[in-house]
C-alpha cells in the first residue's frame, strides 16, 4: 500500500495510530538509501522533497526531477552516470562572455555556466516543448530568468519549421528517430507498466548565421551543442559565425548518432578545419589534440578552438 494511502486511512481513523507507524517507517527506509548516495556522489548536496516537486541541489545549481521520463537530468546526476565538465568547460570563457547553449535540454549546461561566470549573457535554445517547459522552470528555481534568455527553437542548416521525433524520453529527441528502444518507455514512476511513445511534432528552426543577424549579437564566445546527431547542421548553417566570431566550441559527436543523419563526424572535423580550428578532448586537465575519429574511439564530447584567435589559451591548456 502506497505511504499517501496509509495517511489517508489514518486521517480517516480507518487505522491506529501504532501501525501507521509501522507501514510508513517501511516505505520510508529509502530516503535512508538515497542519504548515502548523497553522501558518496560529490556532486550532490541534498534531494529536496517539495509540494511542487522533487528538487537536487549540486555544488552549483538547483534542477527538479522528471519522473514522467524514463531517465531524467537530475536523476543522471544523482545516481552518478553523468557529469558535464562545467568546470574544465569555464576555463575556456572569458569575461562578459556571450554563450550559446543549442539543445538546453533542461538547463543543466547552462545554469552551471551562469553560476560560474555571473557576468556572462546566456542564450539557451531548445526546440521540444516538454524540455523547453523543464528549462524555464530550472531558470526560475534557481533565479537565472534575466541571465539566461531561453529560445524554444533549434538550429539546422536552414530555417523553418522541421519534424522532430520525440520519445517518451524526450532528452532523446531528433530530427531522425531514434533507434534505442530504451527511450521509447514512458516513465512509470515505480508504480506501474511501462508504455511506449513517439511522437512527431513539428519545431522552429533558424541558422546559427540568420540568428545571430536578426537579434543584433555582435560577439560570440562560446558554443555548447548537443543535438543527437545533427550537429553538422547546426554547424553547416554557422560559416560567418565561425570566421568572423571565433567561439570556442563544445559538441557531442556520437557515430551512431551522425548515422542516421548520413555522415561521419569526421566530417564536422574537417568543417572546423577550413575555418581554422582544430579539435581536441580532454582529461579535465589538458587539451587532447584530436584528428580522427575511428572504430576504438570512445570520446563522446570534443572541443572545437581556433588556432589564431585561441592561441593563449592552446598555450596554456594544450596537451
Amino acid at each position: 500500500m502506497k505511504l499517501e494511502k496509509l495517511y489517508d486511512l489514518y486521517e480517516e481513523g480507518k487505522m491506529p495510530k501504532r501501525l501507521y507507524w509501522e507501514l510508513a517507517r517501511e516505505r520510508l527506509v529509502p530516503l535512508l538509501e538515497v542519504q548515502q548516495l548523497v553522501k558518496k556522489n560529490p556532486y550532490c548536496r541534498s534531494v529536496e522533497i517539495r509540494e511542487d516537486g522533487i528538487v537536487l541541489k549540486t555544488q552549483d545549481i538547483a534542477i527538479f526531477f522528471d519522473m514522467k521520463q524514463k531517465i531524467c537530468r537530475a536523476e543522471t546526476i544523482l545516481i552518478g552516470t553523468e557529469g558535464e565538465e562545467i568546470g574544465f568547460m569555464s576555463r575556456f570563457i572569458p569575461k562578459n562572455a556571450v554563450i550559446f547553449d543549442i539543445g538546453a535540454n533542461v538547463g543543466r549546461v547552462s545554469l552551471g555556466l551562469a553560476k560560474a561566470h555571473e557576468d556572462a549573457r546566456i542564450y539557451a535554445f531548445e526546440p521540444v516543448e516538454g524540455s523547453f517547459h523543464g528549462l524555464e522552470r530550472n531558470l526560475r528555481l534557481n533565479g537565472r530568468e534575466e541571465q539566461i534568455e531561453a529560445y524554444h527553437m533549434g538550429f539546422y542548416s536552414e530555417c523553418g519549421d522541421l519534424k522532430f521525433f520525440v520519445p517518451a524520453a524526450n532528452e532523446a529527441a531528433s530530427l531522425r528517430p531514434s533507434t534505442d528502444a530504451y527511450y521509447f518507455k514512458e516513465g512509470d514512476q515505480g508504480q506501474g507498466e511501462c508504455k511506449e511513445r513517439m511522437d512527431e511534432v513539428v519545431c522552429p528552426v533558424d541558422t546559427l548565421d540568420d540568428f545571430v543577424e536578426k537579434h543584433g549579437v555582435k560577439r560570440l564566445d562560446f558554443i555548447k551543442c548537443d543535438t543527437e546527431g545533427a550537429e553538422k547542421m547546426v554547424f553547416s548553417g554557422g560559416a560567418h559565425v565561425f570566421i568572423e566570431m571565433r567561439p570556442v566550441v563544445y559538441t557531442e559527436m556520437l557515430r551512431k548518432h551522425a548515422a542516421r543523419f548520413d555522415y561521419h563526424p569526421n566530417e564536422i572535423i574537417e568543417m572546423f578545419k577550413g575555418w581554422g580550428y582544430a579539435c581536441y578532448t580532454s582529461d579535465g586537465k589538458r587539451l587532447l589534440p584530436f584528428e580522427k575519429m575511428d572504430e576504438s574511439t570512445t570520446e563522446t564530447n570534443f572541443f572545437f578552438l581556433h588556432g589564431e584567435k585561441h592561441r593563449e589559451l592552446l598555450e596554456k591548456y594544450g596537451g
